[in-house]
């Protein structure tokens, strides 16, 4: 009974600290970013990432706009990963490798190329 108990305690401390870091990534992400580099296979791409710009709300929904690409869903947070789902779209997910208060840099695989996007929050 002592081991189902200490079991049923460390399912129950884990859940509560991812639940809790996730949390806590969602507030550090909520607001408004801008796009300041944007990396493929590690060197500069041609892609203008002052053109890029993110707004994440508190609510769950999302606007982005990739210089004239405009996008607007749904989105959640579990563990590093950011999951997206525009409107009418299926879900898409990136890592998010940094997230601070004032920086955000995804990490990205379109069509087998490694992708690197640094935003900073306005």
């Amino acid at each position: 009974m002592q081991k189902i108990k200490f079991i049923f305690f460390v399912i129950v401390s884990s859940l509560v600290f991812v639940s809790c870091v996730n949390s806590d990534n969602k507030a550090l992400l909520v607001g408004d970013w801008k796009g300041t580099e944007w990396l493929v296979n590690g060197n500069l791409s041609e892609y203008d990432a002052s053109k890029v710009t993110f707004h994440f709300a508190n609510d769950g929904g999302y606007t982005s706009d990739f210089g004239g690409d405009k996008e607007k869903g749904t989105y959640i947070i579990r563990d590093d990963k950011l999951f997206t789902t525009p409107d009418g779209q299926l879900e898409i997910m990136v890592l998010i490798s940094k997230l601070t208060k004032d920086s955000l840099v995804f990490d990205m695989n379109r069509s087998g190329q490694s992708e690197t996007l640094t935003l900073i929050k306005q």
